[in-house]
């Protein structure tokens, strides 16, 4: 890997997208900025999706790695790792970016050396009035949430502020970033296959001082779920797994006692919730793997170098995720997400 100044590197993943990638594809070629390389890691489709893919890479300069299905995180590794650019931009292949976001992004690292990530708008694809996410929040508990999400647009995140973390369907990562919050040859932890990736990699990267910048004039419309478009079993258990390897994992290393009791009673509340979508056989699966997987994420946490002398993630001041949503439900707050920032 040879790398190379002011190149953009776009790795998408393409897992039984073909309504989506050609489409996906397009919008980078007709991105204003000029130095950008394209990487395609094909997780294993079954649909058409390859076949577009391999004749679109014949004619333009796309990069194709075909295999089976290793899941997000290990295929956005693959990607992260074969490419040259400066700059990383993960592009879910249901997003597309309007001509001058990766213009703007790239502009909006040189504004501090410490910008480890910038996300733009993600605006609904099917009516860009509805916020897809403006950014990550985490609350005091570790969940997380895409800021704005469902909410209409009247410019209520308009303000480019920092925020907790970026959705990864279109995160542009600085290089010394990711080889900085590296474990191994792992940026996005592997274990986790799909879903809370971005948020792990997020928390991680703000443990080790770097920030995220929400950028709202960059603004990319996104379909989400365009290769899960259903909620099956296997989602709900990812989800709900890979929650609570982040809590196990990074979250501790931040939470108070008082946070973990919160975090606690949250749990048991998404344990009673989430567990309908499982079968009896899925509940004994979680619990079993959730005992192989948080020793293991006890060793990944041990391997977190120290953080910079000036971490950019506090957890003073920050939202109760039970105070929050009783308070929705009453009437009170019914704007949940506005002026986060880091503390």
């Amino acid at each position: 890997m040879k790398i190379q100044s002011d190149l953009v590197s776009v790795v998408i993943i393409n897992f039984n997208s073909a309504a989506h990638i050609e489409r996906c594809i397009k919008t980078i070629e007709a991105q204003s900025y000029p130095g950008i390389e394209i990487l395609v890691i094909d997780n294993g489709s079954t649909d058409c999706s390859l076949a577009l893919v391999q004749r679109m890479a014949k004619e333009d300069r796309i990069r194709l790695f075909a295999g089976t299905n290793v899941g997000s995180s290990k295929a956005n590794n693959l990607g992260i790792r074969e490419s040259n650019g400066e700059f990383v931009l993960v592009l879910n292949a249901d997003a597309f970016p309007l001509p001058d976001y990766i213009d703007k992004c790239v502009e909006a690292f040189s504004k501090d050396d410490l910008i480890g990530t910038v996300i733009g708008k993600l605006v609904s694809d099917s009516d860009t009035s509805i916020i897809d996410s403006a950014g990550l929040y985490i609350y005091r508990e570790g969940l997380c949430i895409d800021r704005g999400h469902g909410e209409r647009d009247i410019g209520q995140y308009d303000t480019q502020e920092y925020v907790d973390g970026a959705c990864c369907a279109a995160a542009m990562y600085r290089r010394a970033m990711l080889e900085d919050i590296r474990i191994g040859d792992e940026y996005y932890d592997e274990d986790f296959f799909a879903f809370n990736e971005d948020v792990e990699i997020s928390f991680h990267a703000a443990l080790r001082g770097w920030t995220t910048l929400y950028l709202p004039p960059a603004v990319a419309r996104h379909v989400r779920g365009g290769s899960t478009s259903k909620m099956t079993e296997f989602t709900y258990y990812l989800n709900e797994r890979n929650t609570r390897l982040f809590l196990r994992k990074d979250f501790r290393l931040v939470a108070r006692a008082s946070d973990r009791i919160l975090q606690s009673i949250v749990l048991l509340g998404r344990k009673v919730t989430q567990y309908q979508h499982l079968t009896s056989s899925t509940r004994r699966r979680l619990r079993k793997e959730m005992t192989v997987l948080a020793e293991k994420m006890e060793e990944k946490r041990s391997q977190l170098r120290t953080p910079h002398q000036t971490p950019a993630f506090k957890m003073a001041g920050r939202r109760s995720y039970l105070v929050t949503v009783g308070l929705r439900r009453i009437g009170i707050l019914k704007c949940l997400h506005r002026d986060v920032h880091f503390s």
